[in-house]
C-alpha cells in the first residue's frame, strides 16, 4: 500500500502533466492564426515572348521575385538538403525541438552568448509570415503560434509554405526563383550539389551571396552535403559525386531576354501591374537570338574601324508584329548598353530615297524614265544647297531604275523637286508611319531625300513594311494580345510593286555597289542602304512579302566610323538575318500586277527603239504602268539625230563636254532643255537673301549663276560677273542687285537678290 505522501506527489505529477498537456494542446489556440499564411505568394508579373517563354520577371512591391507551388514540384534533393541544414528532426517534432532548444541554452550558458539557433522550420515559417521585433515575448508567441500551425497543417503543407517564403538573396524569394537566379535553369533541373548549394543560402543571404562570396557559399554547401551523409539521407557515392561536381553560377539570362523590346512594352504599361500578370509580346526568340548573334559577330570584325554599336528590327509584314528588337550589342554594357538604337533618332542618309521615287512612280514616271543626274543648286532659307553624288561625279542621263538602285543623290533631289518637294515627301513618310519628322517641310528642304532629317530604325523599318505590303500601312505591334489594327492603303500598289522590283534588281546597282556586294542575295529581296554625313550612321533596310528587316550601325556618341558605309557596316548584318529568315520561311516573290507590263526599250531614252535603228541601238526589258507605257511599234525618231545618236536636252551640254561623260559620242545635246521648261534662271531665284560670312571661303562672296541653257550670257549693273570655262560667277557686295541672263536667241530672264553682311 502506497503511503499518502507518495500518492500526493503522484497526484501533483499527474496534475503537472495534465497542465502541461492542456497547455501544449490548448494554449496554442489562444494565439491568433497568422493570416499571412492564408495568402499564397503569387508569382511576379512577367513579360513573355509569343510562345510564353519568360523574357523578364518583374519585382514585387517589396523588391523581390516571388513564386509558389506544391511540395511535390520541389526536387527531393532540395527538401532533404533544407531539412539537413535547418531542422533535421522536422518530421518528428510538434513544432518545437526541445532537444535543440536545450542544446542552444547549454551552449549559450557555457559561452556567454548565443552560438546556435534552435528555431524549427515551423517557427521560422511563423517568423517569415509575420516579422516582429526580436524580444522574449516574441519568441514565446512564435513557439505557441508554431504549435498551432503544426496542429492545423500537415508537414508537407508547412514545408511547402516555408520553401515558398525563404529569401535566397539577390531578390530571389522562394526556392522556385532561386534556381533560375543563380543557375539560369528551372528548379526541377538542379542536381544534388546545386540543391545543397541553394539550401545553404537562406542562413545568411547577404554574407553568402555567391556573386560576392562564392567561397563561403561553397563551404556552406559542403557542410550540408556532409550532414546529408551523416544522416544517411544520401549514399557515400552520391556524396562523392556531389562534392566533386563543379558549380557554374551564372546570371539569369533566361529571364532577361529581348531587353530593349521589353523596356518598350513596359513604357506602355501601368507602373503597378497586378501580381501574376502575364504580358505576351510579339517576340520570336529564335529570330531575336539570331539578330543578337549577327550583330555581335559582325561588330567583332569592325572594331578597328570604330564601329561599336548596332541595332536591328524584324517585322512580320502581314500582321505588323515586331518579331525582334536589338537596341545595342550588350544591354549590360556600361558603354551605352541600355541605349535603344532602334528608337534613337539618327540621320538615315539615302534610306529615305525610295519614298521620293515612289512619288515619281505615282506621278506618272516609269522605271525606265530618263532622269538628269546633273549638278544642281537650290536656294534655301539657309543658303545655297549643292548636293553631290557619293563618288562626287554626275552620272548624266540615267533611268529612274538606275538612279535609285545606285543611290544617286543628284537624281533624287531633282526628282523630289519635280514631284512636290519636301512637303510631299514629309506627307508620304508620315503616312507610312514615320512620326519623328516634326519640323516644317521647308525646314528640311530637298535634302530630306538624302538624309536631311532624323528618323528611328523602328519607324523606318515600319515604313518599309508599308512598301512590302504594296502600300498598306499598319502600325508596329509589340503585344501579342493587342487588337489587330485595320490596314490603311496609303500608296498605289502597282507603284509599290515597281519600286520593289527596282530595289531587288542587283544588276541595276552594279555601277555603285558591284556585282557581288552584300546586297546580292540568293533570293529576291528589295534592299536599300544609307550612310549619313562623315560616316556617323549607316543603314540597310529591306523586305520580301513576308518580312521586313532594318539594321543600323554606328556609335551612340556620334563619333564617325572609319570608311564604313551601309554596304560594309549594316548590310552584312542584314544579309545574315535575312538569309536565315528566308531559309526558315521561304516565300515567292510578288506576282506581276495586271496594271504592269514589260517592254523592250533603249536604256538611254526609256522608249522603244525605232524600227529604223533596231540592230544599231541596244534594248533592255523594262516594266511600265500599262496606261503609261510607250507604244511598242512607234517610230520614236525624235530621240535621235540623223546619225542615230541620242539627242539629250540642252541641260546635258556641259556634262557631255566634261570629264564625267561616259557616253562618248553616242549622244549630243539638243537645243531643248529637260522637261520642255524653256529658258529660265535656275540660280539664284528672285528674292534670294544672302549673307557675307567671313568664316566662309572668300567670305562667301562668290555666287555661281545657273540657267537651263548653256549658251547664256550673264550681266549685272551692280555686280562684277566672272566667266570661267563656260560657267559664270557673281562677286557679291552688300545691297540689292539685279542679275540678267540673255540667250543667243535674244530672250532675256531677270532675277534679283539681297546681300547682307553677317
Amino acid at each position: 500500500m502506497r503511503s499518502p505522501k507518495l500518492r500526493k506527489w503522484l497526484r501533483r505529477l499527474l496534475y503537472l502533466c495534465l497542465w502541461l498537456a492542456s497547455g501544449w494542446w490548448g494554449l496554442p489556440w489562444l494565439f491568433p492564426w497568422p493570416s499571412e499564411l492564408n495568402k499564397t505568394p503569387q508569382r511576379a508579373a512577367e513579360i513573355t515572348d509569343a510562345a510564353g517563354t519568360p523574357l523578364r520577371r518583374l519585382l514585387e512591391r517589396d523588391g523581390r521575385h516571388a513564386g509558389s507551388g506544391p511540395l511535390d514540384q520541389v526536387p527531393r534533393a532540395l527538401v532533404l538538403a533544407t531539412l539537413a541544414a535547418e531542422d533535421h528532426r522536422f518530421r518528428s517534432h510538434g513544432g518545437v525541438d526541445f532537444s535543440a532548444t536545450a542544446r542552444a541554452v547549454r551552449d549559450a550558458i557555457l559561452s556567454g552568448r548565443s552560438t546556435s539557433g534552435a528555431s524549427t522550420i515551423t517557427q521560422q515559417l511563423v517568423k517569415l509570415a509575420k516579422p516582429r521585433p526580436r524580444t522574449v515575448w516574441t519568441k514565446v508567441k512564435e513557439i505557441f503560434t508554431a504549435r498551432r500551425v503544426e496542429m492545423s497543417w500537415n508537414k508537407d503543407n508547412i514545408l511547402a509554405a516555408y520553401l515558398d517564403r525563404l529569401s535566397y538573396g539577390s531578390l530571389a524569394h522562394g526556392c522556385r526563383e532561386a534556381a533560375p537566379t543563380f543557375f539560369a535553369k528551372p528548379l526541377a533541373d538542379c542536381s544534388l550539389a546545386e540543391c545543397a548549394f541553394l539550401a545553404g543560402l537562406p542562413q545568411a543571404p547577404t554574407r553568402l551571396n555567391p556573386w560576392r562570396n562564392f567561397g563561403a557559399a561553397k563551404k556552406r554547401q559542403e557542410w550540408i552535403l556532409g550532414r546529408l551523409r551523416l544522416l544517411a539521407w544520401i549514399t557515400p557515392d552520391e556524396y562523392t559525386r556531389a562534392t566533386s561536381e563543379p558549380l557554374r553560377i551564372k546570371k539569369n539570362a533566361a529571364d532577361f531576354r529581348s531587353p530593349h523590346l521589353v523596356d518598350m512594352v513596359l513604357a506602355l504599361l501601368p507602373d503597378d501591374l497586378p501580381p501574376g500578370s502575364r504580358i505576351t509580346t510579339t517576340v520570336d526568340m529564335e529570330v531575336q537570338e539570331l539578330c543578337e548573334r549577327a550583330i555581335r559577330d559582325r561588330l567583332s570584325r569592325l572594331k578597328d574601324q570604330n564601329v561599336k554599336q548596332a541595332a536591328a528590327v524584324v517585322i512580320e509584314n502581314a500582321s505588323g508584329r515586331v518579331l525582334a528588337v536589338v537596341g545595342s550589342p550588350d544591354y549590360t554594357s556600361a558603354d551605352g548598353g541600355q541605349v535603344n538604337g532602334a528608337t534613337a533618332r539618327r540621320s538615315p542618309g539615302s534610306a529615305l530615297k525610295p519614298f521620293t521615287y515612289l512619288l515619281a512612280l505615282q506621278g506618272g514616271q516609269s522605271p525606265g524614265s530618263i532622269v538628269p543626274d546633273l549638278p544642281v543648286e537650290f536656294m534655301t532659307p539657309t543658303g545655297i544647297y549643292r548636293p553631290e553624288n557619293y563618288n562626287h561625279r554626275a552620272a548624266g542621263p540615267v533611268s529612274l531604275r538606275q538612279a535609285l538602285a545606285n543611290s544617286l543623290n543628284l537624281s533624287a533631289v531633282r526628282l523630289l523637286q519635280q514631284h512636290g518637294g519636301s512637303e510631299a515627301l514629309v506627307v508620304a513618310l508620315q503616312s507610312a508611319g514615320i512620326n519623328t519628322l516634326t519640323k516644317l517641310p521647308e525646314d528640311y528642304g530637298l535634302g530630306l531625300t538624302i538624309g536631311g532629317g532624323e528618323v528611328t530604325l523602328l519607324e523606318l523599318t515600319c515604313a518599309y513594311s508599308t512598301l512590302a505590303r504594296l502600300g498598306i500601312q499598319r502600325p508596329a505591334v509589340l503585344r501579342a494580345d493587342a487588337p489587330e489594327a485595320a490596314g490603311q492603303r496609303v500608296f498605289d500598289p502597282a507603284a509599290c510593286f515597281l519600286l520593289a522590283d527596282i530595289l531587288a534588281d542587283n544588276d541595276a546597282r552594279v555601277r555603285s555597289f558591284g556585282q557581288d556586294s552584300a546586297l546580292r542575295l540568293p533570293f529576291p529581296a528589295a534592299v536599300k542602304t544609307g550612310t549619313s554625313t562623315d560616316y556617323r550612321d549607316n543603314w540597310t533596310v529591306g523586305y520580301n512579302p513576308h518580312y521586313t528587316v532594318g539594321v543600323w550601325a554606328g556609335n551612340f556618341d556620334g563619333s564617325p566610323m572609319r570608311g564604313v558605309s551601309g554596304l560594309s557596316g549594316a548590310a552584312p548584318i542584314f544579309r545574315d538575318i535575312f538569309t536565315w529568315l528566308e531559309a526558315r520561311h521561304p516565300v515567292p516573290w510578288y506576282d506581276l500586277p495586271p496594271e504592269v507590263i514589260e517592254l523592250e526599250v533603249d536604256p538611254l531614252t526609256g522608249a522603244p527603239v525605232p524600227l529604223s535603228l533596231r540592230g544599231r541601238r541596244p534594248s533592255i526589258p523594262e516594266k511600265f504602268m500599262r496606261d503609261l507605257a510607250p507604244t511598242p511599234n512607234s517610230d520614236t525618231k525624235a530621240n535621235y539625230d540623223a546619225g542615230g545618236r541620242i539627242l539629250l536636252p540642252a541641260d546635258f551640254a556641259i556634262w557631255l563636254a566634261g570629264p564625267d561623260n561616259w557616253l562618248g559620242n553616242q549622244a549630243v545635246a539638243s537645243a531643248r532643255p529637260a522637261g520642255g521648261q524653256g529658258f529660265r534662271i535656275v540660280s539664284p531665284l528672285p528674292g534670294t537673301s544672302l549673307l557675307l560670312d567671313p568664316d566662309l571661303p572668300e567670305g562667301g562672296r562668290r555666287l555661281p549663276l545657273r540657267s537651263t541653257l548653256l549658251d547664256a550670257e550673264w550681266s549685272s549693273p551692280t555686280l562684277k560677273i566672272e566667266r570661267h570655262t563656260g560657267s559664270f560667277t557673281a562677286l557679291l557686295t552688300p545691297g540689292r542687285h539685279e542679275i540678267s541672263a540673255r540667250h543667243t536667241t535674244g530672250e532675256e530672264k531677270r532675277t534679283w537678290i539681297i546681300v547682307k553682311v553677317l
